[in-house]
């Protein structure tokens, strides 16, 4: 990636994490840095809306409205405790973050783009294997597609969106539809109420 573009895509992402870090639809607490212009490291305080984040992040940089980039990201989910936590979340340490580093180094080597790991194997290898699955929708969005998921994934309305979007509602529930998001929202939903389960 060239120089400018490295540049723009480091300010995508700090505007991303503002949008999220700040009073938001999901009202959720989203700690983020981004670092050497194209990574970045999070904590998500509501682990059950992990994915969901994730998602949000991967469609904001695919669309065409926000980004313009039509970039991607690989995401490594780390679950699990944390032990030192740090006004500057690089500096933080414990099972989550050590987790979520020991994943993002093998998935180098598989085409998937958001994979968890915690201390339940079993809880891995379900919603590994949904994963693998919603990866084959994710990776076929368009940034039209990728506008209205990043929008619907925040909690907007069909209504909502097209006013926002400056489209017609048929054009919204189009797009939806051809990015799969029923499939989307089920799996998100899943991996919610999975993740609520196994960390009581």
């Amino acid at each position: 990636m060239k120089i400018p573009e490295r540049k723009k895509l480091q300010k995508n992402l700090e505007d991303l994490f503002h949008r999220l870090g700040g009073k938001n639809p999901l009202n959720l607490k989203l700690p983020f840095e981004v670092f050497r212009g194209d990574r970045f490291l999070g904590i998500v305080d509501t682990p059950a809306e992990s994915l969901r984040v994730a998602m949000l992040i991967r469609a904001y940089l695919k669309s065409d409205f926000y980004s313009g980039q039509s970039l991607d990201a690989r995401i490594s989910i780390g679950m699990g405790t944390i032990t030192y936590r740090s006004p500057n979340v690089g500096e933080s340490d414990g099972e989550a973050f050590q987790a979520s580093e020991q994943l993002i180094t093998g998935m180098k080597k598989h085409p998937n783009r958001v994979e968890v790991k915690s201390p339940w194997k079993a809880f891995d290898d379900e919603l590994n294997t949904g994963l693998v699955l919603l990866e084959t929708i994710v990776s076929r969005w368009t940034g039209p597609q990728a506008d209205i998921m990043y929008l619907k994934l925040l909690g907007h309305t069909e209504v909502t969106i097209s006013g926002m979007l400056g489209i017609t509602q048929s054009a919204v529930n189009q797009r939806s539809t051809a990015a799969c998001w029923n499939a989307v929202d089920r799996f998100t939903k899943r991996f919610h109420q999975v993740t609520l389960q196994y960390s009581k």
